[in-house]
């Protein structure tokens, strides 16, 4: 392991088509700023596509260049990236890798490429997988199963598993007792992974009555937000009551986190939710219910519902048992301890420093082969 001392400073450029909040971008934030905190020089550069993360980046003292670009690549882009003269791109396998191939040949860094889903889409001019391996230095995946899918395709680099730096970004705050209880659902609205979130939508005015102190806030973008906030007006108005808010983007969500009693969310989100230290019911086009210890397991296999567990399409309605059951046994679950051992379980999977030591050292590894 590399000791603090040790460490050399990098020069390192993140890749980032659009800056918009999906899980690419959220990628790019969370490992950015942990290179930028380990005393690394961080710049993301990307087109500019509305709402999204430049504000917490430099906040955190990474650079961002943008500029408003109807194609991924510009001549401004090459000048930029010439003067920060980076020792590293990092792109993602899909939208960016092209930028950053063309960025690669004007720099001659080295091209970190992740994957965050399985391999998909490759037909794709200038993001097939023979473009991926020629133009690529390191392939890293967050993700152990989508490691072992890259494993099987020949390579002359290493393929590394680089876990998300996700602890001391959301602060864990005691979990308010059930009444009101608040539900956060939390994560882009897009046709799959929003089949939860609809679901609460759909049976909105019945948990209404089951539990009368229910609120609901929906935080996350996407094409499917006005169906979602013409659903909810419906509901409040038969309710006669403003108890459901669809929030949309926001860039960081630890004050919903905060308010909520309990949050439904898949993937990232959910893992985001748990370190906050909130009870969870992961769910996005799959479910896999309250996260709790003996679900660890499960949780990571499927990355936290966003991989495999039940499927949303064959009983929509699961979401709504699981909350509801929640609420009536909230004592019986010892939701305090429950949350606490399992976030403390989830934890060391996500720590910071440990990644920044990590990219170090696979940065060595190929400047020494």
């Amino acid at each position: 392991m590399i000791s603090r001392e040790d460490w050399i400073n990098m020069r390192v450029l993140f890749c980032s088509d659009a800056m918009i909040v999906d899980g690419v971008t959220s990628f790019v934030f969370h490992l950015s700023t942990a290179l930028k905190e380990a005393g690394h020089d961080v710049a993301v550069l990307g087109r500019w596509a509305g709402k999204g993360f430049q504000p917490r980046l430099k906040e955190r003292g990474v650079k961002v260049i943008q500029c408003l670009s109807p194609s991924v690549s510009n001549i401004w882009f090459d000048k930029k990236a010439a003067e920060f003269n980076p020792d590293v791109i990092i792109t993602d396998s899909r939208r960016s890798f092209p930028l950053a191939t063309r960025l690669k040949n004007i720099t001659n860094a080295k091209v970190f490429t992740f994957f965050l889903d399985s391999l998909e889409k490759t037909e794709r001019k200038g993001r097939d997988i023979a473009s991926l391996v020629k133009f690529s230095d390191v392939w890293l995946s967050a993700e152990k199963p989508l490691l072992e899918e890259l494993q099987k395709i020949p390579t002359s680099f290493p393929k590394i598993h680089l876990q998300r730096p996700l602890k001391g970004l959301f602060t864990p705050t005691p979990i308010p007792w059930k009444d009101p209880f608040r539900v956060l659902s939390f994560g882009r609205i897009s046709k799959f992974k929003s089949a939860a979130s609809l679901s609460l939508l759909h049976n909105a005015l019945y948990m209404k009555k089951r539990i009368p102190s229910l609120e609901m806030v929906f935080v996350g973008g996407g094409w499917r937000t006005l169906k979602f906030r013409m659903l909810a007006a419906k509901c409040n108005y038969q309710a006669k009551s403003e108890f459901i808010r669809i929030v949309g983007t926001q860039i960081d969500p630890q004050k919903w986190i905060e308010w909520s009693t309990l949050v439904c969310a898949g993937s990232t989100s959910a893992i985001e939710a748990t370190l906050a230290n909130r009870p969870v019911v992961a769910c996005t086009g799959y479910y896999l219910g309250l996260l709790t210890p003996e679900k660890f397991g499960e949780a990571f296999s499927t990355y936290f519902a966003e991989r495999g567990g039940k499927l949303l399409s064959e009983d929509p309605d699961l979401v709504v048992k699981e909350i509801l059951r929640t609420y009536d046994q909230w004592e019986d679950l010892n939701m305090n301890e429950t949350v606490n051992s399992f976030r403390i379980q989830v934890e060391p999977s996500f720590e910071r420093e440990n990644v920044a030591r990590k990219f170090q050292a696979v940065f060595e590894q190929i400047n020494n082969d």
